[in-house]
């Protein structure tokens, strides 16, 4: 289901979230930030450690550099020990328990999640940063004026944060074979959508583009829902994705456009400008639609890469 799918996306940022978070932790309780953050729903960043009268000495002495995860991204929990054993990372550790509240190097909190009467009420030792992360753009991120000045760092996609957390990445393939086959394709243009809402602009570009093209649809808005054992196989099958986002947000570029590109699959996407896209990754690695004056002249130009492959 495109809801696990969604979970595994949250849990692998949430650890690549920690990983930052603990590499850089040391470096910022010395750093004060100068953040510029222009989004409009998102808190005001404070640069001051304490934002509270503390007159309680504390003594960090632990001598892990803990992340005391406040609330769980969207409720996904899943087990805790997974970057040590996975990644072999030591002197770094994760936690829920807020007992140790005192003693956290950081602490995350996760913007959807976020409930005012759930904030830490201790005072905060001088030592502790809190982590503001947010992986939705602002228009789908509720302002909370209260919260404003109590965080010291950003943990977003963009790549103006302090810790910058994409959705995805690539890079030079190293050692081994680097020839890649591409996967046999028995369709043309596919495009998976588990929530319609007929105001995204990308559902109003989808239905001026299937007039002039034919489009396989899948997911709960087109009651083809796909197992998640099924989703590789079905989109390496198709020479085109529709690798749109549901808000057009900078920055805002998820695994719609890399799952695309590692499954060997040219996306086609519609999102912020193309500029922002090159930032991230080859400007040859994916169709961008405001290449093209009209959704018929996108449609022409997938037929004829469809017929001429040397193009």
């Amino acid at each position: 289901m495109m809801e696990l799918r969604s979970s595994r996306v949250c849990q692998n940022l949430l650890i690549t979230v920690a990983l930052l978070i603990c590499f850089s932790a040391i470096f910022y309780t010395y750093y004060q930030p100068n953040v510029n953050w222009n989004c409009i729903n998102d808190p005001k960043i404070s640069d001051k450690t304490e934002i509270v009268n503390n007159t309680e000495t504390v003594t960090q002495t632990d001598p892990d550099t803990i992340l005391l995860i406040w609330m769980w991204p969207f409720g996904a929990k899943f087990d805790l020990g997974i970057c040590r054993s996975m990644y072999n990372i030591h002197g770094c550790r994760l936690t829920d328990n807020r007992d140790q509240f005192k003693s956290a190097h950081g602490v995350m909190f996760h913007h959807r999640d976020i409930r005012e009467d759930d904030m830490p009420t201790l005072p905060r030792p001088p030592f502790q940063k809190w982590i503001w992360m947010n992986i939705e753009p602002p228009i789908n991120s509720a302002p909370y004026s209260t919260l404003n000045n109590l965080f010291n760092l950003t943990a977003t996609y963009r790549q103006d944060s302090d810790i910058m957390v994409p959705y995805g990445r690539i890079s030079e393939k190293t050692g081994g074979s680097t020839t890649f086959k591409i996967p046999y394709k028995s369709k043309l243009v596919c495009w998976i959508v588990s929530r319609w809402n007929s105001n995204y602009k990308r559902s109003q570009y989808y239905e001026n583009l299937k007039q002039h093209i034919s489009i396989e649809t899948y997911g709960r808005s087109f009651n083809r829902p796909v197992r998640n054992e099924d989703y590789s196989d079905l989109i390496s099958s198709c020479k085109f994705y529709l690798s749109f986002e549901n808000s057009i947000s900078k920055d805002y570029i998820t695994e719609k456009l890399y799952n695309p590109l590692k499954l060997g699959t040219v996306p086609v996407v519609l999102g912020p400008p193309r500029k922002n896209y090159e930032e991230l990754i080859p400007g040859n690695a994916f169709i961008h639609v405001d290449d093209f004056s009209s959704p018929k002249e996108l449609a022409e130009h997938l037929k004829l890469l469809d017929q001429n492959e040397s193009l």
